[in-house]
């Protein structure tokens, strides 16, 4: 017989006044724990065509948990990301995700909450789910904490479910993935794999996750100056990875120890132009020759893409968080092109070609590289609204080196 707190407790609502969401059940015996802080606000990037008149943005960004809802107030408020934080954690873990609503300096007459939206995520009620119709959303200057214990692994993605059409394309996005159990053990020859695969087929070396999305100057812009936008008439402009037009996606993830050539600054209006550097997140692939590579692929735009690598096979072994295995039938696919629709992910493998010596096609700090192009197939997502004739969009490089790099430590790990 349970008490009616333990009844909530394992319905996932936790006791009243905690604001703990998202659970299930009482801890596994011997899950590890791994918390970590959010806020919400607004702020401004950079895109290629548009110097000097940053794009408007909501986004998400992590922050120190040990600071009070005042600090992050005044520290925080108007310094917004986008993508959002790439979110790592492990099957079966207890993931707590306090999420704080700092509101917007551009436009303090919106009063918006706001949520955190596991995109495909298995939630046992939708009042967990961060969906505010049956849940719970974060007003302005208050916060919660999500409880999450994920027991499907693979690629999926997250994002404000809150005036979702809006948010999603103001960029409140980002992708979370579910280390499998698997994991640490030596399997296939793997120590690290996609999947609980039990034969090393979805074994990896390095893993790079990669969001797919759009902006749209028109909601952008509308929302800086209070104007009204019509979502049927999307019409987007720059075509992005991990909130970058090409060629900002070779530039590493962003540091402040890193030279400026190497950071995008963006001047924010709200703080007297002072610089933002609120487009963090690579998409940069480096590797060694013969190395095993997983793209942790995901698409929260609202138009299907379709990405090709040329002169490397990709091999697609997860689609949505689940591994493509039928019972003992394989329906993983080799292909030249990854075709993949709005809220949809993919996990997708391929091995790193020999290091030709003979047809090297630039050098880093890291020495000389071969490079292959991981694109859009259309030509008219390759190019940058306003700015000069050249690559741009939605593209990124896949480079080879010739001197080994370091083993990967982090997803999407870059080296300068």
């Amino acid at each position: 017989m349970h008490s009616r707190r333990e009844c909530l407790s394992y319905a996932g609502v936790g006791a009243l006044g905690t604001g703990v969401v998202g659970g299930w059940g009482p801890s596994v015996s011997g899950a590890a724990t791994t918390e970590l802080s959010l806020i919400a606000t607004d702020g401004y990037v950079t895109v290629p065509g548009r110097e000097g008149n940053p794009l408007y943005i909501f986004g998400f960004r992590r922050v120190d948990p040990a600071l009070s809802v005042s600090d992050l107030m005044q520290q925080y408020k108007g310094h917004s990301q986008t993508s959002a934080p790439t979110l790592d954690f492990r099957q079966n873990d207890d993931i707590k995700i306090t999420l704080t609503n700092l509101g917007l300096v551009q436009r303090p007459d919106l009063t918006d909450s706001h949520t955190i939206h596991w995109h495909g995520f298995d939630i046992p009620s939708p009042l967990n789910d961060g969906v505010p119709e049956v849940s719970v959303a974060v007003p302005i200057g208050k916060q919660l904490t999500y409880f999450y214990r994920p027991h499907r692994e693979g690629t999926y993605m997250w994002h404000c479910h809150f005036e979702d059409v809006e948010h999603v394309q103001m960029g409140m996005t980002g992708i979370v993935f579910v280390r499998p159990v698997q994991d640490g053990q030596s399997i296939g020859g793997f120590t690290k794999c996609a999947y609980n695969d039990g034969n090393g087929s979805t074994g990896y070396h390095r893993h790079f996750a990669i969001l797919l999305n759009e902006f749209w100057s028109h909601y952008h812009d509308g929302d800086r100056d209070i104007q009204e936008t019509i979502p049927t008439d999307f019409d987007p402009e720059w075509f992005i990875l991990n909130g970058r037009c090409y060629p900002q996606t070779l530039l590493p993830n962003d540091d402040p120890s890193l030279p400026p050539a190497l950071r995008i600054s963006t001047p924010n209006p709200n703080y007297d132009d002072v610089p933002d550097f609120s487009q963090p997140n690579s998409s940069l692939v480096q590797c060694n020759p013969g190395e095993r590579v997983l793209l942790r692929l995901a698409n929260l735009g609202y138009r299907q893409h379709a990405m090709e690598l040329p002169g490397i096979q990709m091999h697609v072994v997860g689609q949505d968080a689940s591994l493509l295995r039928d019972g003992s039938v394989d329906t993983s696919y080799y292909t030249n092109t990854i075709y993949i629709g709005p809220g949809e992910a993919r996990d997708v493998l391929f091995d790193a070609p020999a290091y030709n010596a003979a047809a090297p096609s630039g050098t880093d700090t890291r020495g000389a590289y071969n490079v292959y192009y991981f694109k859009n197939r259309d030509w008219r997502k390759l190019s940058n609204f306003g700015a000069p004739p050249g690559p741009g969009g939605m593209m990124t490089e896949v480079r080879v080196y010739a001197t080994a790099l370091p083993p990967q430590t982090v997803v999407s790990q870059t080296y300068v």
